[in-house]
């Protein structure tokens, strides 16, 4: 099949990625040295590396500067005592990284147990509430990652392992096995992998996968009505690449950068250059309190960010806090985020 890609990332896009994936302590030896071959290759790359790493440091700074106290002390005195000790580092977080527009700061996942259910013939199936994230361990080994309000299944059939995402989004490291693929079916296309590791998110009918490491074939199922002779749509992805299957749309692969891409695993959602509207839309997932964004002029405004998963009031709170919106109506189900 033909697959239109995305634009590219940009220069600022992969330097933040290189810059997050450094100060995340997981690069790897190759990674470094992938990473120095990638400065080295272009004065304009190592120009785009300082610039964000600047807006790093200047997070740390932020942390003192007398506007980010005030913002600390504002919001101390409007939320309960009891309250403040989970809130406050959360809106402080969230509020330098839309002040420095490129830091953000990394948090410890909030997770919870899921809902683990043995089934007859051996079937597997789990489930996260929204707000919560789980790491489960299939009967195979693999580890699945599963993000807030997300349902999958799991079980051995005709010699492959098969797993159903319901809904929601999960992260497959997979263990190996050549003589058993592992297959994940979700929106009626499926996943076959081999030993590697990936991101499926379900959206109703539109399925994103984002590759972290090793193979998969992404395969759709064939058309109603279709000719005979016409195949359904496949795609092979390869390392830090992205498929967007939607409803009458041709698919569509583009390089990604990983860490940002996965950044809900560490309990954050990062954004780059992202309209407002899309990151309340991701904010609101992991909250039965929603943000509404009143006019399509800010809807439509980019930012760069990271903010801790299901923190409506500190996103807010930094967003207002830094003169990009304002609260025009705030009650116990949604906060109304309206133009200056």
């Amino acid at each position: 099949m033909s697959v239109h890609p995305d634009a590219p990332e940009t220069l600022d896009e992969v330097a933040a990625g290189w810059v997050a994936r450094q100060r995340s302590g997981a690069m790897t030896a190759e990674e470094g040295a992938a990473l120095d071959a990638w400065l080295a290759a272009d004065p304009a790359h190592r120009e785009a590396y300082d610039h964000v790493e600047g807006l790093w440091r200047a997070a740390a700074h932020l942390r003192a500067d007398p506007q980010m106290m005030v913002l600390r002390d504002e919001a101390a005195r409007a939320w309960p005592p009891k309250a403040r000790r989970r809130w406050i580092p959360a809106a402080a977080a969230a509020a330098v990284a839309v002040a420095v527009l490129g830091s953000w700061q990394a948090i410890s996942p909030q997770t919870a147990p899921t809902e683990a259910l043995v089934r007859p013939g051996d079937e597997q199936a789990f489930s996260t509430g929204i707000g919560q994230t789980a790491t489960v361990t299939l009967s195979d080994g693999s580890v699945v990652t599963l993000d807030t309000n997300s349902r999958l299944r799991a079980r051995h059939v005709d010699g492959q392992r098969r797993v159903w995402l319901d809904r929601g989004q999960a992260f497959f490291k997979v263990a190996h096995d050549r003589a058993h693929p592992f297959v994940v079916a979700a929106g009626g296309r499926t996943i076959t992998a081999l030993g590697t590791a990936f991101n499926v998110r379900l959206d109703h009918d539109r399925v994103e996968v984002v590759l972290a490491e090793g193979r998969v074939k992404v395969e759709g199922a064939k058309p109603f009505l279709a000719p005979a002779k016409q195949k359904p749509p496949a795609a092979e992805l390869a390392p830090g690449s992205r498929l967007v299957a939607a409803p009458d749309q041709q698919w569509q692969i583009a390089k990604v950068n990983v860490d940002v891409a996965t950044s809900w695993r560490r309990g954050q959602l990062v954004f780059v250059r992202r309209p407002l509207g899309e990151v309340v839309d991701e904010i609101n997932r992991y909250s039965e309190k929603k943000i509404v964004v009143a006019d399509q002029s800010l809807a439509e405004a980019p930012i760069t960010g990271g903010f801790p998963e299901g923190d409506v009031e500190a996103f807010v709170r930094a967003v207002e806090g830094y003169g990009l919106a304002t609260v025009s109506s705030d009650g116990d189900s949604k906060v109304v985020l309206s133009a200056k």
